[in-house]
């Protein structure tokens, strides 16, 4: 249904209808024009036989509109809902992301400690190794100062 050709035959019919009201024979002092009756109706006719399919047209015109607005607000609503869950998701994946960055700094802090701890226990038992060896080194230090020392009485 196109507006153009019913617009133009009522827009026609309108201007024929003032050219009449134009032309006719204006009565003084009362604002009143005399205008042919069968003119006058076969016009009103022409009116009446056109307008059912402008009031059609318009009709027509405002279901697409509300039809038209009715699929925008859909689309609307189905890009709202589909940002929300954007949002939640990224929301979410932010708070496994800090999740997994303070679960990350907990087990470096562990692997700073059981290294610290490894450190210190691997310093505390070479100490002790060192403090054997030179115990047994005193020994055997001492057990061949004796040795030398039965050599020399001999």
């Amino acid at each position: 249904m196109t507006n153009e050709p019913m617009t133009s035959e009522l827009g026609a019919l309108l201007d024929r209808f003032r050219d009449l009201i134009r032309q006719s024979r204006h009565l003084p002092w009362t604002g009143r024009v005399l205008m042919d009756e069968a003119e006058l109706t076969t016009l009103i006719t022409q009116i009446q036989h056109v307008l059912p399919e402008e009031i059609k047209q318009a009709r027509w015109i405002i279901q697409e509109r509300d039809r038209i607005l009715r699929e925008a607000g859909e689309q609307a609503d189905i890009l709202i809902t589909h940002a929300q869950g954007q949002v939640e998701k990224l929301s979410n994946e932010s708070q496994v992301l800090q999740e997994a960055r303070r679960k990350a700094d907990q087990i470096i802090d562990q692997a700073r400690n059981t290294a610290h701890e490894i450190h210190i226990g691997a310093r505390s038992y070479a100490d002790e190794i060192l403090a054997r060896l030179v115990a047994e080194l005193h020994q055997t230090a001492e057990n061949l100062e004796a040795n030398r020392a039965e050599l020399r009485k001999e």
